[in-house]
């Protein structure tokens, strides 16, 4: 897939020379926005014992900022301020997208080899579990993991007499 990425943005840089400056700019501050996320994410998996799942209110205000620029990007083109072909000629998009998996990829797997564990996800909930497990005890682990925040969390409640 990179390697498809990569010929496409090479195709482009070659087709459009003033292409070349606005994608490297698109391109680093994908990664660089990739890498801060990944490492934001670690950081709450961390903290909440191994388990992180973004609340509604920040992936309802992530889909919004999507929804709002989506709706930006059409408002120019209905408008007529911005071409199609304009548009199709600064395809930063392909440049963004691989950085943006890249930056996340080099931050989680920066914590991965620093701390010997995993991050996995499922849908919205982040989790971490050591490497080296087959599925199996990956599931087994993970169930473990999840009795362990429910009785530690049920057990704050009724200590603090909130039930």
């Amino acid at each position: 897939m990179a390697t498809i990425w990569s010929f496409t943005a090479a195709i482009q840089a070659e087709l459009h020379q003033f292409n070349v400056g606005v994608a490297s700019v698109f391109g680093i501050g994908a990664f660089v926005v990739g890498v801060i996320s990944a490492r934001g994410n670690v950081k709450r998996i961390e903290k909440n014992g191994g388990e992180y799942r973004p609340n509604r209110k920040r992936t309802f205000l992530g889909l919004c900022l999507a929804f709002v620029f989506g709706a930006f990007l059409f408002y120019l083109l209905f408008s007529e301020a911005l071409s199609l072909t304009t548009l199709i000629q600064f395809n930063s998009v392909f440049v963004a997208i691989p950085a943006l998996v890249f930056g996340w990829a080099v931050g989680y797997g920066t914590w991965e080899v620093r701390n010997g564990k995993e991050i996995h996800w499922e849908g919205r909930t982040f989790y971490s579990v050591p490497k080296g497990l087959s599925w199996q005890e990956q599931y087994q682990y993970r169930n473990e993991q999840r009795s362990r925040i429910l009785t530690k969390n049920s057990g704050e409640q009724e200590a603090t007499g909130k039930v």
